[in-house]
């Protein structure tokens, strides 16, 4: 145990460490020696991917945990809290079903991942099981089988998503061996040939390398490698190649203090062995788990290409350990909860380069799916939910017969509300009645879930039509009697159909079930009969630059495109004149094709959520559209020859101006500008809003 430790620690905590593996193998137990070796080779893999002090005291404390001859809480008192609470997450991580073909492996693997909450479980757990796999003879076949199955599926990628290279190769290369033993056998063969064939050379290519850095006085470690079994393997198959032709099985690795020298050594090396085309900059890209390196394929004095890697020590440390390099720290102190919330990819290497070690360990402690949960079906189908999602949620996403007809739930095996929040690696039984009325309003305000609003919505609008019609013209009466509004002068069969279009409603009786079953309110129905008036009023007064109506309309033709949808009927929505650089998003009408508002207009409130389509502009060149912007100003003289001339100095064309006092002092004035995008609208109105009379400026919306 000491020769593992000596590398990583102080002596004070070698000493604290074995007297934690002594203390376990004194424990009463049949089997002592299988434990001990298994704490040992634990223990093994986390030196080897720098494991820090709570992780290895962990390590040794599992086996004699799972035999159960030591619990948490003797654990928690002997090693401290922290040990424990490793150990507790390590136990919540072990009691996923795994063993399920409905289940998607990469939600399994996120599942552990907001299961452990500190990256450090992670770590601690993919040790573990590289222990088990070293051990798996022990196993019966069956128990083999499907642990050999989980590490595959979960374990493997998983290192791999971290960066934990050095159990990601473990891994996989026993595997290789177990699955595929004749070709394991016979490439270790081949590799080892073709490594003694090539042996004099790599020598000679690190001997020269390092007398051109010395030359340069570059601090320079240079040496040998050669590519995992594996990688070889998966390389020869995936581009059909023998060993010969997988140019870099023997590379030359040069690491050195920063970036300068980088860039200096390759040109160096490119100096001593002419390059082919096979150069990669890593540093100036990063992969997207954010390795760096400079790659380079040069040919050497025997003819062979040989790939050179150069890179700092700090990146060499995060491709060799990934997160694990993060989480290395060599005194044995409490970490305290930090409570920032990371992105746990995006934001991982910004923490690397700006944060001290300490940071980044409370950083990485926090759950990095801390938005989201994972729970279980009975038979171990994972489903991912938003944070505070309960078993309403649960129900309408298995499917949507099951949700109409849930009546209770089981939580664990436990049978709970149906309100109880759900919580990350809980298992759910939904307990249905085929003959339920149904779900209860009251659900629309229970459920997280904008999909489980939707469908409890639809089952309002399509089962309960005539109730919904009765119940919303109670509602609408019950408001303009409020709001002392008179029915026959605001719903005239004009403005009734401009609503029904806006809405795509094809009745009265559309527009009282919708307010019904909260499709939409009475308020809302109003506010827009109201906003039609006003409209009609403006287009009642004289304008005071004639123009006509097929100027002012934005032709929508081949100007956006529909994900997964072509050769669609569409048209901009004339309530906020949608302009290229805007957010969009269109609104499918009944038989009308589908209109396109900014994705900030108003009346996308009121629309119903299952008919709006995700779009983005298809701009290929400047094209006229029009926009058009509101503007309150004082009554002072000469105000629409001020803004003629301040547009036309921007060579901007004006469709059309129209005005309404709105009081003694004020006017509005509503303009209509020949544009090519936002951009352009909103220079205009930047240029115009320092003018002395204008109160307020914007866009209609």
């Amino acid at each position: 145990m000491e020769k593992l430790l000596n590398k990583h620690f102080s002596s004070t905590l070698q000493n604290e460490i074995i007297n934690h593996y002594n203390f376990v193998k004194t424990l009463d137990n049949k089997n002592e020696i299988y434990n001990a070796q298994f704490a040992y080779a634990s223990v093994s893999f986390l030196c080897g991917v720098l494991g820090d002090y709570d992780s290895i005291v962990s390590a040794i404390y599992y086996p004699y945990l799972k035999c159960g001859v030591i619990s948490l809480n003797d654990i928690k008192q002997k090693a401290g809290e922290n040990i424990a609470k490793m150990l507790s997450n390590i136990l919540k991580i072990e009691q996923i079903n795994v063993n399920t073909k409905e289940s998607t492996m990469d939600s399994v693997r996120q599942m552990f991942i907001a299961l452990a909450e500190d990256i450090r479980v992670i770590i601690l757990k993919l040790c573990i099981e590289a222990t088990k796999l070293k051990n798996r003879d022990k196993l019966s076949e069956a128990e083999r089988e499907l642990f050999l199955k989980t590490v595959n599926e979960i374990y493997a990628p998983l290192s791999a998503t971290i960066g934990v290279g050095f159990i990601k190769n473990y891994m996989e290369n026993e595997l290789f061996k177990y699955y595929k033993p004749e070709q394991y056998k016979k490439l270790t063969l081949q590799l080892n040939d073709y490594i003694d064939e090539r042996k004099n050379q790599i020598e000679l290519s690190v001997k020269k390398i390092r007398e051109e850095a010395r030359s340069s006085n570059i601090n320079a470690e240079v040496y040998g490698r050669h590519k995992e079994l594996y990688s070889i393997y998966k390389k020869m198959i995936w581009k059909d190649k023998d060993v010969s032709q997988v140019l870099d099985i023997l590379a030359v690795r040069v690491l050195v203090d920063n970036i300068d020298e980088c860039y200096a050594m390759l040109g160096k090396i490119h100096g001593i062995y002419p390059p082919i085309e096979h150069f990669k900059d890593y540093i100036a890209q990063p992969k997207q788990n954010g390795y760096q390196s400079l790659h380079t394929t040069v040919i050497v004095e025997n003819g062979d290409p040989l790939e050179i890697q150069i890179r700092t020590r700090d990146m060499h440390k995060y491709a060799e350990y990934g997160f694990a390099s993060h989480v290395a720290y060599k005194e044995h102190r409490k970490v305290n909860e930090s409570d920032q919330k990371l992105n746990y990819i995006r934001s991982i290497m910004e923490l690397y380069k700006k944060s001290s070690n300490e940071d980044l360990i409370d950083a990485l402690k926090t759950d990095v799916y801390s938005d989201k949960i994972f729970v279980q079906t009975p038979n171990g189908k994972v489903i991912q939910f938003p944070e505070g999602a309960n078993p309403i949620d649960f129900a309408y996403a298995i499917h949507t017969k099951v949700g109409h007809s849930c009546v209770g739930c089981k939580i664990n095996g436990k049978l709970v509300p149906i309100t109880t929040p759900l919580n990350n690696g809980d298992v759910v039984e939904i307990i249905t009645n085929p003959n339920t009325k149904g779900p209860s309003r009251d659900w629309l305000k229970l459920c997280k879930c904008s999909s489980t609003r939707s469908k409890i919505n639809s089952f309002f609008k399509k089962e309960m039509k005539e109730e919904n019609i009765k119940k919303g013209k109670v509602m609408l009466d019950s408001f303009l009697k409020s709001k002392s509004i008179s029915f026959s002068k605001l719903f005239t069969s004009e403005n009734l159909e401009i609503l029904y279009e806006n809405f795509t409603f094809e009745s009265l009786d559309d527009v009282y079930a919708s307010i019904g079953y909260g499709g939409v309110t009475s308020a809302q129905i109003v506010a827009k009969l109201r906003d039609i008036e006003h409209k009609k009023q403006l287009a009642e007064e004289k304008p005071l630059v004639v123009i006509k109506e097929k100027q002012i309309k934005n032709n929508s033709k081949d100007k956006v495109s529909f994900l997964g949808f072509s050769n669609l009927l569409t048209k901009f929505a004339q309530c906020c004149n949608p302009l290229p650089g805007d957010s969009i998003i269109g609104y499918v009408s009944r038989g009308k094709g589908v209109t396109i508002h900014r994705g900030d207009c108003k009346s996308l409130k009121a629309y119903e959520t299952d008919r709006l389509l995700d779009c983005e502009w298809n701009i290929k060149n400047a094209d006229n559209f029009v926009g058009s912007i509101t503007l309150i100003c004082a009554n002072t003289p000469n105000v629409l020859a001020q803004l003629s001339k301040r547009i036309g100095d921007m060579k901007i064309n004006i469709c059309g101006i129209y005005t309404k006092q709105i009081s003694a002092s004020e006017t509005k004035i509503t303009v209509q500008l020949n544009v090519k995008d936002k951009e352009e609208l909103d220079n205009v109105i930047k240029r115009l809003e320092p003018l002395s009379f204008v109160i307020q400026i914007g866009r209609n919306s």
